[in-house]
This record gives C-alpha cells, sequence and structure tokens, in this order.
C-alpha cells in the first residue's frame, strides 16, 4: 500500500534539491555561489552515512533470511513492521522465480527505467536555459522559464506522492507519462523551430508535468517491485547503469547533436524515444499496484491465478 507513495516521496526530494538550483542560479552570476551548493550537499550525505552507521536503517529481512540469520531477520523485520503478519511476511522466502519469468522480469523492470532515461529528462533539465533561450526567449526570460519548470516538477511530484500514485495503477500513469511527454516535446520542437519562446516555456511545463506522472515518480519504484528476489540486486544495478550510461552520454552529447540536428531536432528526437517509451509500457509493463511482492513474479510466469485473485487475473 505504501510502496508507491513512499517512492513518490523520493522525487519530492529530487524535485526541491532542483527548484533549489534553479533558485539560487536566478541571478546569472557566477560569484562561487556553486561552492556553497556543494558543500551543503555533504550535510545530508553526511546523516545517511550516520544512520546507516548507528544502524537506523536495518538490513533487508527477506535479504537475512535467505542468508539464514532467521534470528536477524526476525529482529529487523519487528524493528520495520512491529511484531505480526507483515514482520512475518518480510521474513518469509518465497519459492525461487522459474527461469523464464525471471529473465522477463528483469527485462521489464531495467526497460521501465530505461524508458524514463531515454525520453530526456536529465539532459533537457540541464539545459532548459539553453534550450529556452534557442526557442527565442532572453536569457533573463530563460532564467525564469527554468524556475518555472522546476517549481511545475515540484508541485506535480508532491500531488504523485500525496494522491496519485495511491489512486491510479502504475501500468496507466507509465503509458499516459511516456504519452504525454511525446505530445510536449513534440510541440516544444514545433514552437522551437517557429521561435515561440513563451509557448515553447508553457510545453517544456506540460513535458515536465508529463514526466513526473509516471517516468520520474515511478520508474525506480516499478523496477524495484518486479525484479525478483534472487536477482533483485543485480537487476537494480544493471538499471543503474543504464539510467547514469544514458544520462552522461545525453549530456556529453547534446552540443554535439545540436550543432548537427540543431535545438528542434534534439527536442524531435527525444519525442521519438518516448513514443518508443510509451509503446513499451503498453506492450510489456504488468500491473503491479495493491500486490504483495511474493506474488508479483507470478504476474510474468505463466501460472494462472489464484482462484477469485481479480487483481492477478489476465488483461482482456
Amino acid at each position: 500500500r505504501l510502496r508507491g507513495p513512499l517512492g513518490g516521496l523520493f522525487n519530492v526530494f529530487i524535485s526541491a534539491g532542483i527548484l533549489a538550483v534553479f533558485a539560487l542560479g536566478a541571478r546569472g552570476t557566477d560569484d562561487g555561489v556553486w561552492r556553497w551548493m556543494a558543500i551543503a550537499a555533504v550535510a545530508p550525505a553526511l546523516a545517511v552515512g550516520l544512520g546507516l552507521h548507528r544502524g537506523w536503517v536495518p538490513e533487508s529481512p527477506r535479504w537475512l533470511a535467505q542468508q539464514g540469520r532467521a534470528a536477524e531477520a526476525k529482529e529487523a523485520a519487528e524493528h520495520l513492521f512491529g511484531r505480526g503478519a507483515a514482520a512475518d511476511e518480510a521474513c518469509a522466502v518465497p519459492e525461487p522465480a522459474k527461469r523464464r519469468a525471471s529473465q522477463r522480469s528483469v527485462a521489464v523492470g531495467v526497460g521501465v527505467v530505461g524508458c524514463f532515461a531515454f525520453c530526456g529528462n536529465s539532459c533537457i533539465q540541464a539545459y532548459m536555459s539553453v534550450v529556452l533561450e534557442g526557442a527565442g526567449l532572453s536569457e533573463a526570460s530563460a532564467r525564469a522559464g527554468a524556475i518555472t519548470y522546476a517549481s511545475t516538477q515540484f508541485v506535480f511530484a508532491v500531488l504523485m506522492a500525496l494522491y496519485g500514485v495511491a489512486r491510479f495503477g502504475r501500468r496507466p500513469l507509465l503509458i499516459a507519462s511516456a504519452m504525454g511527454a511525446t505530445a510536449a516535446l513534440t510541440a516544444m520542437s514545433t514552437f522551437t523551430e517557429t521561435q515561440e519562446g513563451l509557448s515553447a516555456s508553457l510545453a517544456a511545463d506540460a513535458y515536465i508535468a508529463a514526466v513526473t506522472l509516471g517516468l520520474s515518480t515511478l520508474s525506480w519504484v516499478y523496477c524495484a517491485e518486479v525484479l525478483p528476489d534472487g536477482e533483485r540486486g543485480r537487476g537494480m544495478a544493471y538499471a543503474t547503469c543504464l539510467f547514469w550510461a544514458t544520462t552522461f552520454a545525453s549530456l556529453q552529447l547534446f552540443d554535439v547533436a545540436v550543432a548537427t540536428l540543431t535545438v528542434a531536432g534534439v527536442l524531435g528526437l527525444f519525442a521519438l524515444f518516448s513514443a518508443g517509451g510509451a509503446l513499451f509500457c503498453y506492450a510489456f509493463v504488468v500491473e503491479t499496484r495493491g500486490a504483495a511482492l511474493s506474488d508479483v513474479q507470478r504476474l510474468f510466469s505463466d501460472q494462472p491465478p489464484s482462484e477469485g485473485d481479480a487483481l492477478l487475473a489476465p488483461r482482456v
């Protein structure tokens, strides 16, 4: 019940940090503020490190159980969930997933993160002022547009964490997010080509709203949900490498791509990638909202659902 909203909260903190950075850079001067920003980022890192060292974040109960450390698993589960059925379930070691289902779930989980990576969010965010200036806005207007962009992301991240994730399923949100990103990027590309800066800025706001609707809020949550216990660490490593390799490449190649395709062309390319992401989500993503993690692998296997279990029934 709380997996989705808590995953959405992660995106709220990221969005708040991005908004703070854009706001601090609004003056458009480089007077050493970035040094203080870098120093400020040390504080939460130290807090996390201290929390891990002091045991405020316990080890995964299921992992401990898999290692044969039953007493430690029970202690960690009760620390997280209290005594009761939830703690017992957290310590339960499910049967290994069938090979075919395991491979499929890893491919889909990592693929959803890939859909997020290829939609262009990180690149457009980093070069937002450049993109808006390329659409015809002045430097000051482009900085204001970047702050509006970050503000839109923060507002939608909060709304998704509080209401959206719990109310709607993963599958429809991911599909709608990718489709919305495709439409908004197409509009951004068109308005950039025709030098309609204000319209391009509004389309950028629509783009980040669409991305936050599902891809940025749910991709990591969904990936973690569908990976089988025996492959979760490796699968998350695959997803992390894919995401950051794609992000690094897009940031490093942006200037070359703009020189070759123009800003409008780059936005159009990201629109094509987002359309591919929408097709991927439609074809392969299965619904996991409300399912226990121990049941999720059955969604990827040929095993029939339990009698009366509507959640696991095949989609018509």
